[in-house]
Parts: C-alpha cells; structure tokens; sequence
C-alpha cells in the first residue's frame, strides 16, 4: 500500500488545492523553515484519522484550515486525500479487489468531519481498521516526524514497546481484546442484574405458591361443600314434595265439604236472588235510563267539539299547503342555479384538462433540449480543464526557467566570491594557529568544571528518583483502592436499580393490588383523585428481628390497599371488577372502630414488647395502624404465647419467628415463611442499598482525590527528574563538546597545510566553472522563450474555451427556467382541474338532495288537499247528528223519572229476604276458614320448593331438578353432613382473601424464572467464550511478540555497528515473564564509548541510535512507505551519509519520503519537492526529477485558479 498522490486543499497553508505524486523510492520535500513542508506529514497524519490537535500542532480541530493570510481570506474547509496502490494486496479483504484505495477527510468551520473510503463515507474506526497491522498508521513507526527520533530513545520503556507491538501485527489483536474486555463489562452487569432479579423472583415464588396452594384449598373447599349443598337439597326437595302431597289431599277432602254446604246455601239464595236480581233489573234500567240520557248530553257536547276541531284542522292544511307551495318554488329555482353552475365547472375542467396534457408535452420537449443544452456545457468545462491544465504547465516551465536564469548570475558571483574568499582563507590560516592553540588551554579549564557540576547533580537525581519510587508505590495502592471502590459502587447500583424495578412493579403482591397500583392509580393521574395512598407493608418499618413477626401479625394485610375513604375503595374495587383484574382489600385511613386506647400489657420473661411500640410509621398513620395491631404482643416463642393465653391474655400473640397464637387459640407455625415479610425486607434493602452507596460514593470522592494529590506529587517529581536528567545530560553534551572542540584544535593544524594545496586546485576548478556558467545561461535561455510562446498560445485558448462554457451555462440555465416555468404551469393546471372536479361532484350532491326534498314536499300538498275534503265532509256529518242527538236527549230524561220509582219500591221487598240469608251463610264461613288454612299450607309449600331451587341455581349455577339424580339414592344427609358443611364453610371463612390468579401468577413466574435462569447460564457461557478469546488473543499476542522482538533485536545489533562503523547496542525486556505489558530498553554503546545511559549521549548518537531501530523494524517488517520528517537534523555529513545509504538499500521493499535540509541527502532522491512560500501565508510546491525518466525540469503541481 505505497502512496500514489496527496490532494490538499485548503489545509494550512495549502489553501489551493495541491497534489504531490509519489511515483518513485525516494521523494524529498525540501523549503526553508517556516514554508510548511512539516504540513505535508500534518496532512498525512490527520487523513490518516489523527484526532489529538496537539499532534497536528494546534489547539483545536479547526486550526488546521486555511484562516487567511494577506491578500487570501479564509478557507471554508480543510480536505485531504490519499491514494494508495493496492496491488501488493496488503489492504482488508473488502478492498483486496481494489487497485487503487482513496482515503478522504474533510472538515468545515461549522465541525462536520466526513471520512471517506473511494468515495464511499465511512466510520473513523473503517479508516483505523484499514491501516491495522500494516505498519502504516497516523501513529506507527511509518511516520517519524520531527521531535519523535528523541523521542525513541528517551521515552518510557513502555511507550516504546508500541513500535515493536506494530511491527508484530498485535495492534489489532489488543483492539479486539480491548472490545472484548468492554463485552466481558457488559456481560458482568448483565449477570449481576439477572441474579438479583432470580433472587428476587425466588422470594416472590414462594409467595406465591402459598397463595397458590391457599386458592387451590379454596377450590378444593367450594368443590366438597357444592357437593354437600346439592345433597342436603336434593332430599330437602324430596321431603317437600312428599309433604305438599299429603296437604292435597286434605284440601280436596275440604273442598267436598264446602261444596255441600255451598249447595244447601245455593236454594236459600235462589229466591233471593230472584228478587235481587229483579231489583238489579230495575235498577239496571234506571242506570240504563240515566245513563243513556247521560250518553246523549255527552254526545252533543262531543259532536259540538268534534265540529270545531275539524274547522281548525282544514284551516292548519291550507297554510301547510301554501308553506309547502312557496318551498317547491325556490327549490326549482335552486336546482336551475347548480345546473348552470355545474355547466360552467364542466366546460371550464374540460379546457383544463386539455391544457394539462398540452403542458406535459411541452415540459417533455424542455426538458429534452434541457439535457442536450447541460452535456454541451459539460464538454466545454471538460476542454476548458484541459486547457487550464496545459496553461498551469507551461507556466510553470517559465516559472523554473526563470528561477535557473536568475541562479546563472548568482551562480557566477559566488564562484568569483570564492576564488577571493579562498586568497583571504589563505591569510587567516596562520592567524587562527594562534587562536587555537588559546581555546585550548580555556576548554581544559571549563571541563573541569563541568564534571565537578555532573558530579552533583548525579547525586540530586538519586535522592529525586528514591522519593518518586515510593510516590508511585502510593499511587498504586491508592488506584487498587479507587479500582476497588467504583467495582463495588457498580455492584451496589446494579442491585438497587433490579430491586427498585421489583418494587416499582409490585412483585410478590397479588393481581388485585397490582392492578390498582399500576393500572388504576396510572388512569386515576394522581393519588389525589384516585385517593390511593399505598400498600400497607410500605407505610411501616421495623427492625430487622423484627419483620417475621410483623409479618405474622398482619400476614395477608400486609398486602391491603390503604385508601383516604370508603368512597376510595368502592371506586377501587368497581375498577377491578369491571376490568376483571381480580381481587384486593381496601382499608381506609381512619377505619371505624379503630381503638384509641392500647390495651394493658402483660410483662415477664419470653415477652418482648406490644408490636407498636417496635414500629415507625407516620403520625397521619396511626389510626389505621392501631386498628391493625392495637392488641398485638409479641414472645419468644409459641410456649411462652400459650402461657400468657391461658392466663387470660384476649390480645393476638407473636413469636420473633413468625408464629403466631390468634385471639381464638388457633395456632399458626410450622416452617418459616418467609413471603409475607418478603414486602417489609424489600423495602428496608433499597433504603440500606441507598445508603452504602452514598458511602461509597463519598469514599470513592476521597480515594479519588488522594489519588490526584499523589499524582501531582509524581508529577512534580517527575519533572524534577526531568529537570536534573536536562541539566545532566547538558553538561555531558558541553563536556562532550568541550573534548570534540580539543580534538578539532588539534586536526585543524594539520588541516590547514592540506586546505593550501586544496586552495591551489580549487581556483584552477572555479575558472572553468566560470566558463561553464556562460553556455549554460545561453541554452536557458533559448529554453525560456520556447516556453513563454507556448504560454501566449495556451492563454488564447483558455479565453476562448471560457467564453464558450461562459455562453454554454448562460443557455442552459435559460433552458433551466424555461423548464421550471412549464413544471409550475403543469403543476397549476393539474390543481385546478382537481378543484373543479371536486366541485362538480358537491354540485352533483347539492342536486340529489334537492330532488329528494322537492317529493317529499309535493307529497306532503298530496295529503293537505286529500285531509281537507275529508275535514269538510267530517263538518257536514257531525251538523246533522247533532239535531237528531238534542231530540233523543229530551225523551230519555222523561222516561228515567217514571224508572226510579217502581225501583224504591222493589228495593224494600229485598231487604227483608236478605235478612233470612245471613244466618246460613255464617255456618258456611267456618268451612271456609279450614279450607283458606290448608290452601296457604300447600302455597308455603310451593314457596319453599320454589325458594330451594332458586337458592340451588343463585349459589351453584345448576338447576336442582338436573341433579336430583346423582343423589336421590343417596342416604337421608344426617347431622355428620350438617357438622361436615359447617366446618367446611368456616373454613372458608377463615382463608380470608383467596387471590383465585395466583395459581396462573405461579405458573407464569415460574416459566419467567426458568427463562432468566437460562439466561443466566448463556450470560455465563458468554462470559466464558470472551474470557477464553482473550486469553487465545493473548497467548497469540505473546508468540508474535516475543517472533518480533527477538528478529527485530538481532537486526538491531548488525544495523547498529554498521550505522556507527563500531559499537554494539541490544534491545532488553524490562519484564520477560510478561511479554503483553514488558516495556523495552535501548542499551547502546557508540565506539570508543563505555556502556551507559542513552541520556548521556550526543543529540547525533541518540538520533542514529533511533534510526538504527527504525531500520532494524523495517527490515524485520518493512511498511509500504516510510515518512522522515528533518530525521537527520541531528547527524553530521558521515553519518547523512551512511543514513542515506541504508535507506537506499531498503527501497526495494518501502516507499521513502523524507523532509530535509541537507543536501548530503538531497543527492539520493529520485525527485526532489520544494516548498516556497510566493505569498505569505500561502504554500506551494516546485518538484524536480532527478533520475530516471525526465519529465520537465521544473513544474508546479496543479493547484485551483
């Protein structure tokens, strides 16, 4: 993966864009300072994903574009692409098919960053990956840019085990341990969360199995005693009827008589019956007579009425029918007005329509020409391109030929200034004999006192270096502490969010009360209105010795709902039975018959104290609580409760176990249950669970902040180090100086004799320079003007290609509002037509409902005229009965006076029969009395079959009669099957609330327990498969290490002498038994030198030190390129010698490009970039070919008019 070419645009001070090819082994960038060659390997750096604005010499992000300089405002964004040759295949399996890979970043002002990968935008982590275990990276041994070689050397053994790390390949592998290490996080959390949640679900399982099993006993119970009901009627039934045929019988016999005795009274009442019935005749005649009289008085007022009725109704029909008249004529017009409207919308859509097909041709048509217009102006921005391009070019020759006509003059004076500087270096030969022979006698002097200074500021670093030693030991201690601390606050938090989530979803309570605390308080919107106020087992706290015997006394009120009133409750329980959410018992606040007094109680040895005295609760509660608990006591044990019960205690006693002694003598024990008392603890852990993790976070605040105390103490330390490593290794570079000077005192003497003979065959060599000056100046020449025609010409054709593109764009924007135009006129008439539709389709209904009102009002004139004639008719009818009626009336009072009194006289003659009467009929009453006895005894007979069934179907949902059969044949149910029932529906009695859901609540928290359960064992089988990756990662990462250190160590060694011509040097491990965390010593010794500190050596020693390991990981792994930025800064011509030349070995296997002010190295490239600064503030770049296939001798690279 060699780089191909750099594209910079508006980074730094590369404000055009500008692209670098690198087509050869050796590329050097060349400038003085300041001119921005370090920005190239910025560049490099940051579009490789370099993050740290430091790194990129900056304060932040934005620094790295173009801010403007004079004359150049401000760049909007910073973009930087390098192209790759992938033919080596080294790149990712998703892009091993790629020839060529571009990488891309861009960043603008408003902080958008993209990345792309051949144009494709990508995540920073892809262009990371892309670059794993390559060598290459925007921090791998690829790049050394100025200040690193030092660094190599006198950094952490640590920090340089880096280098020898992505040589290995093991860069990648610590990524994907560092990702599973976060998964093994996760996964820790995960575990912890679903075992409190099993812990939890454990508890409220044994909950709810017990009220499981209590609603299975109930239905159990309901079973037996339905069995026993059915019975016990069945023959009740039985008896009943037997007893009702028995009673029959007797009202028959009863019936005889009384028929007899009715007979006898039927004779004595026949002639009194005559006579009455004579009477009744007359009297009939006289009601008959009076009443008919009555009739016809009433039928004149009736025929009166009958006739003014009708006159008013004719009179109602005929405004109806002018009413109805006057609507059929503004309904016709009406209906006259749409169908002239609907006429003008039809015609109006038609002309819209056809404009709307009309306009889609023509935006066809447009659009076509649109697109012929766009690819003519496109091929005339491509030639105009073309011709910047040969523009740029061909100024660039002028621009070189220029720059080497103005060296011809430069070149000719130097040559001449040193023909004379070479007389004058003659002269001051002797001089400096003298001079020499002084320095040395004051640099004997300044290095004795030099080492007297070294000597004690060795021994200021030992004492520094001893209390820095037992500072990081703190240090340590002090990061295991905070380590320690975080792990168990996220122990902690972990449990406390699963046991809120268990508390705020009410597990382990019953359905009911779930519902009305999720559900019911959720659509009520707050306690206020829904008058909630909580669970009972909230509102109390106790002890923890305690809560077993708290939960004993309330058992299954733990789980009441407590309300503000009884209207409350009755809201509550309305919700549940409509929802059918189950069952749940309401108590209120201030309940009736609360006790305000506590009882007195007894004291002695077993008992411990009344239960209220143990509890805390809110004052606002105690109403309810002692309503409660207000006689509860609680012992020791179930012995000492059975005493004080026999000795008269009436109170509910409790042991600290949770037994209990009711108020009755019963007794409930056995195992210990610990379900009720799951609610109290439950809360009193999430309170505890609080406070622990306040502690430790106030803990955590304070190892924390010793820890930062230390670390700045280390710190300080640590730059005292520093400060005395400085000041020693500043005194060893003068005291080295200091001897280099003596030793260069004495060669220069020698030096001078043979810089005379130099200076005789210089001057012979600088005159024919000057003869050589001339002909190379004329050839320039004649180059220059070649170029400067070629420029003219090329500059004509630019003006011609813009002018062309200038009228191109005119007409294709023309085109392009012309087509905008068609498009809003489509779109316009389309609209239109859509409204016109609409409105034909409402003035169609708006005709629909006219015809329906317009039947409906001439069927209503129908029926006026048709109730009017009728009305008429009726008047002249009732006219002529009503003559007739008076007459008849008139005739009928005469005939009533003559009725009534034969009636007197008749009613006399029967008073006197009626009197003979009375005595038989007395004699018939006391038959009747035994007759009307017996019939009530066979209706309370009925009743009570009646009563029996109905009681039989309300209770049990049967009808008796269906049943009579299984028990019939049964025995008569004796007093064992009375006691049996009676016992069973006490029982019943006695369980209180059955939450008849528990038994489905236990089913589906047991399969909820088996599944986290099994997710319990994946999350560990997860833990496992991580922990068995990493250890895999690791014991590969040791191999690959321990490959690479050890080939890299011995191309070290051989390197090493050769760079020096002498000496030997090594790589040592700080820790070989830990081959992931062992840093890596330097340990070198330059010919001539004893073995010791890297610090104590020259800056040229130090930085070819650095350059011998950089090779010797190149040569162990050479990457595909290589950037050295000012690497030989610190070495002298010899050693830029033996530097270039090791380079130039390696370039069959890396790409080298390298940044330098030396000349010695310049001679080694195959191209050489300058980097000028024309303008200031703006960088650009000159490149020469020096060997190889020539291309021009000067050209710019192509940078954005």
């Amino acid at each position: 993966m060699k780089i191909k070419k750099l594209q910079i645009v508006g980074f730094k001070s590369f404000v055009d864009t500008t692209t670098v090819h690198f087509d050869h082994d050796i590329t050097c960038v060349v400038g003085p300072n300041g001119c921005g060659k370090s920005n190239i390997v910025d560049a490099i750096k940051w579009c490789m994903g370099e993050q740290s604005p430091s790194r990129l010499r900056g304060k932040q992000m934005e620094d790295i574009i173009f801010s403007g300089a004079e004359g150049r405002g401000p760049h909007g964004f910073a973009e930087v692409t390098m192209t790759f040759d992938n033919r080596d295949g080294l790149a990712p399996a998703e892009y091993s098919d790629y020839a060529e890979i571009q990488v891309t970043r861009r960043l603008d002002r408003q902080g958008n960053s993209d990345y792309l990968i051949n144009r494709t935008p990508v995540r920073l982590l892809d262009i990371t990956n892309l670059f794993l275990g390559t060598g290459v990276g925007k921090r791998a041994y690829s790049i050394i840019e100025q200040g690193r070689i030092g660094f190599i050397v006198t950094s952490k053994p640590e920090d340089r085990r880096s280098m020898i790390e992505e040589a290995a390949g093991i860069s990648k592998f610590k990524l994907s341990k560092r990702a599973a290490e976060r998964k093994m996080d996760q996964t820790r959390q995960n575990l912890l969360r679903v075992t409190d949640i099993i812990g939890e679900l454990e508890r409220s399982l044994a909950s709810l199995k017990r009220q499981a099993q209590k609603a299975e006993r109930y239905k159990r119970y309901k079973k037996e005693m339905r069995d026993l009901d059915l019975w016990v009627a069945s023959h009740r039934f039985l008896e009943l009827r037997g007893q009702m045929g028995s009673v029959s019988a007797r009202l028959s016999q009863a019936s005889e008589d009384m028929q007899a005795s009715r007979h006898a009274l039927v004779a004595s009442e026949a002639s009194v019956e005559a006579e009455r019935v004579a009477l009744l005749q007359q009297g009939s005649e006289v009601e008959r007579g009076q009443s008919h009289a009555y009739e016809l008085d009433n039928s004149v007022r009736q025929l009166e009425g009958l006739i003014r009725q009708q006159q008013d109704r004719q009179a109602a029909l005929i405004e109806r029918k002018d009413l109805a008249s006057r609507e059929l004529r503004q309904l016709e017009e009406q209906r006259q007005g749409l169908h002239e409207e609907a006429s003008t919308v039809r015609l109006s859509l038609g002309e819209l329509e056809a404009l709307e097909a009309e306009t889609g041709e023509l935006l066809a048509d447009v659009q076509a020409e649109l697109e012929i217009r766009k690819n003519a102006a496109e091929e005339a921005e491509s030639k105009l391109q073309s011709a910047r391009t040969d523009l740029a070019e061909g100024r660039a020759r002028v621009a070189g030929a220029e720059a080497v006509l103005e060296g011809y003059d430069g070149r000719r004076s130097e040559v001449r200034a040193r023909l004379e500087r070479l007389q004058e270096e003659l002269q001051a030969l002797a001089a400096r004999e003298v001079e020499f022979k002084q320095q040395r006698g004051e640099l004997e002097a300044r290095m004795h006192g030099l080492r007297s200074g070294k000597s004690e500021t060795a021994d200021r670093h030992a004492e520094i270096e001893a209390s820095l030693a037992s500072g990081k030991d703190a240090l340590h201690r002090a990061d295991a502490e905070v380590d320690s601390l975080r792990e168990a606050l996220a122990v902690t938090s972990s449990r406390l969010r699963s046991i809120n989530e268990i508390h705020e979803r009410f597990e382990g309570v019953g359905a009911g009360a779930q519902a009305v605390l999720t559900g019911y308080a959720s659509a009520a919107g707050d306690s206020s209105r829904s008058g909630l106020v909580g669970l009972v087992a909230d509102r109390l706290e106790c002890a923890p010795e305690h809560v077993r015997a708290l939960g004993a006394a309330l058992g299954g009120a733990l789980e009441y709902l407590l309300v503000n009133d009884t209207d409350s409750a009755l809201r509550a329980a309305d919700y549940l039975a409509r929802e059918e959410k189950g069952r749940a018992t309401f108590l209120p606040r201030s309940p009736t018959g609360a006790p305000r007094v506590v009882p007195q109680f007894p004291t002695g040895m077993g008992i411990v104290a009344p239960l209220l005295t143990l509890l805390r609760y809110s004052q606002t509660d105690d109403s309810w609580v002692r309503y409660l608990l207000f006689d509860v006591l609680v012992v020791d044990d179930l012995q000492t409760a059975a005493r004080l019960h026999r000795d008269g205690f009436q109170g509910k006693l409790v042991t600290l176990d949770g037994q209990a002694l009711l108020r009755d003598g019963a007794v409930v024990g056995g195992a210990k249950d610990e379900s009720a008392a799951h609610l109290l603890r439950l809360k009193r852990e999430i309170r505890e669970l609080e406070e622990l993790a306040a502690s430790q976070r106030a803990a955590l605040e304070q190892a924390t902040a010793q820890q930062g105390g230390l670390r700045s103490s280390i710190a300080e330390g640590q730059a005292a180090i520093d400060s005395a490593r400085v000041q020693a290794h500043d005194a060893e570079l003068e005291i080295l100086g200091s001897e280099r000077d003596l030793r260069l005192v004495e060669l220069e003497l020698q030096r001078i004799e043979e810089r005379r003979r130099e200076i005789a065959d210089t001057d012979g060599e600088g005159r024919a320079a000057l003869s050589q000056v001339d002909v190379d100046e004329a050839n320039s020449r004649r180059m220059l003007s070649e170029a400067q025609h070629v420029v003219t010409h090329t500059e004509e054709a630019v003006q011609v290609a813009e002018s062309v593109l200038v009228e191109r764009r005119r007409v294709v924007e023309e085109q392009l509002a012309k087509a905008t135009e068609v498009k809003v006129a489509a779109t316009q008439s389309r609209e239109r037509a859509d409204r016109e539709r609409s409105v034909i389709g409402q003035l169609e209904r708006a005709v629909a409902e006219l015809d329906a009102r317009e039947a409906r009002l001439r069927e209503d004139v129908a029926v006026a005229d048709r109730d009017r004639g009728q009305a008429a008719g009726r008047i002249l009818l009732h006219h002529g009965r009503l003559s007739e009626t008076a007459h008849e009336a008139a005739m009928a009072r005469q005939e009533l006076s003559r009725q009534r009194a034969d009636f007197d006289e008749a009613q006399t003659q029967l008073g006197i029969s009626e009197a003979s009467l009375k005595e038989l009929r007395s004699s018939i009453d006391v038959q009747s009395t035994e007759l009307n006895e017996l019939t009530l005894r066979d209706r309370e007979i009925s009743l009570s079959l009646e009563h029996l069934e109905e009681q039989v179907q309300d209770k049990h949902r049967v009808e008796l009669a269906y049943v009579l059969g299984d028990h019939h044949a049964r025995p008569v149910p004796d007093a064992e099957v009375t006691a049996r029932a009676e016992e069973l529906q006490r029982l019943i009695d006695r369980m209180g609330e059955i939450n008849l859901t528990a038994i489905e609540e236990y089913e589906e928290n047991a399969q909820r327990y088996e599944y986290l359960t099994a997710q319990r064992r994946d999350l560990d089988d997860a833990l496992n498969k991580l922990d068995k990756a990493i250890r895999q990662m690791n014991r590969e990462s040791r191999a690959l290490f321990r490959e690479a250190f050890a080939a890299i160590n011995e191309r070290f060694k051989r390197i090493f002498p050769m760079l020096f011509r002498g000496g030997k040097a090594e790589l040592r491990l700080t820790d070989p038994q830990d081959m992931l965390e062992t840093g890596v010593e330097i340990i070198a010794q330059p010919p001539g030198k004893r073995l010791g500190s890297l610090e104590l050596m020259s800056g040229g020693e130090k930085a070819l030190t650095a350059v011998a390991l950089i090779f010797a990981i190149f040569q162990y792994k050479p990457s595909p390129f290589c950037l050295l930025d000012e690497v030989d800064a610190p070495l002298d011509e010899a050693n830029i010698g033996r530097f270039a030349e090791t380079i130039q070995q390696m370039t069959d296997r890396s790409q080298f490009i390298i940044i330098t002010h030396s000349k010695r190295t310049m001679e080694f490239a195959d191209v050489l970039y300058g980097v000028t600064m024309e303008q200031p503030g703006v960088s650009k770049l000159v490149s020469v070919e020096l060997r190889g296939e020539k291309r021009p001798l000067s050209q710019s690279v192509e940078a954005a008019e």
